[in-house]
């Protein structure tokens, strides 16, 4: 009997230290992901992504604080006034946590679709010298996180926004990016209602 209530105590401890845990994790994501909302240059937003990787470190299982950390470094990079080594060191720094990210959750479309916008930050940086070889590379990469995911919306206005892009480097119309950015708001308004359900 003393055996039987010994385990049941120690599967007790187990599953409140989890609960505790997963309440301290979750409360950290808010407080990164609310101090990311309100950075206002790329050193906030360097920041808020080593918070997030102080996170992954403590809870290597979840891909969100990867994602997340990645996803602040890639802002970053967009937002630098520096030149292309500027942006390219934080969009590297992206890349290793994306690419941590998609190691803990494989085929995810969110990670593939974030993994395309670093893409596109890096072309970003110098359109002249990488404009052929990594338009493509985005455009790919972007696909595939739509075929991962279709109702995606995030995967489908970025791919929108780069056919907009190619639209206008090749002096063609904008109806096919349009299209695209249409569905992806629809696909954000239903997000946001099944949220607010």
């Amino acid at each position: 009997m003393k055996k039987y209530s010994l385990a049941i105590i120690v599967m007790m401890l187990i599953s409140l230290m989890t609960q505790a845990s997963n309440e301290a994790y979750e409360k950290a994501m808010l407080k990164e992901l609310q101090t990311m909302k309100t950075a206002s240059g790329p050193e906030d937003l360097q920041k808020v992504a080593n918070g997030f990787a102080r996170i992954a470190q403590m809870m290597p299982d979840e891909w969100l604080p990867e994602y997340y950390a990645a996803l602040a470094l890639a802002n970053a990079g967009f937002r630098t006034e520096g030149g292309p080594n500027a942006k390219d060191s934080l969009f590297e720094k992206a890349k290793k946590h994306a690419e941590k990210a998609a190691k803990i959750s494989p085929n995810n479309s969110e990670v593939v679709a974030l993994q395309g916008f670093i893409t596109m930050g890096e072309l970003a940086a110098d359109p002249q010298s990488r404009g052929q070889h990594l338009s493509s590379q985005a455009m790919q990469t972007f696909g595939k996180a739509v075929e991962l995911n279709r109702q995606n919306p995030r995967a489908i206005m970025m791919l929108g926004q780069m056919e907009l892009g190619m639209a206008q480097f090749f002096g063609q119309g904008p109806e096919k990016a349009c299209g695209l950015i249409n569905a992806s708001l629809e696909l954000f308004a239903k997000e946001e209602a099944n949220l607010q359900e």
